[in-house]
């Protein structure tokens, strides 16, 4: 059988290359997940590292900026706040957690 797959979006050619060592009881586990789902350990690697990556970056605690970015960021804190009732209304409701126990 075949199928065409159409991309909506450009397919990036992969160009970098990883080397990884791994003892061989780091390697059984992950070859038993691979087992299970099917997925290439390069797959694997990939997603779980990206993954990782962009929560580390998200956890950041220190951001290097430009002096423009930082003036940017400044006219915007400064902004004087904006009542949002509907925000208000969503945040007094109490939370499907909470609603059971009232």
């Amino acid at each position: 059988m075949y199928v065409g797959l159409a991309y909506t979006a450009a397919v990036e050619t992969k160009t970098e290359r990883w080397t990884l060592r791994v003892t061989p009881a780091q390697d059984a586990a992950v070859r038993r997940v691979l087992e299970s789902t099917g997925e290439s350990l390069n797959e694997y690697v990939v997603r779980h590292a990206v993954e990782a990556a962009h929560i580390d970056l998200a956890d950041r605690r220190v951001f290097a900026v430009d002096d423009d970015a930082w003036s940017a960021l400044q006219e915007i804190l400064d902004r004087p706040a904006v009542r949002k009732p509907d925000l208000a209304r969503l945040l007094g409701d109490p939370s499907v957690l909470e609603a059971g126990r009232r």
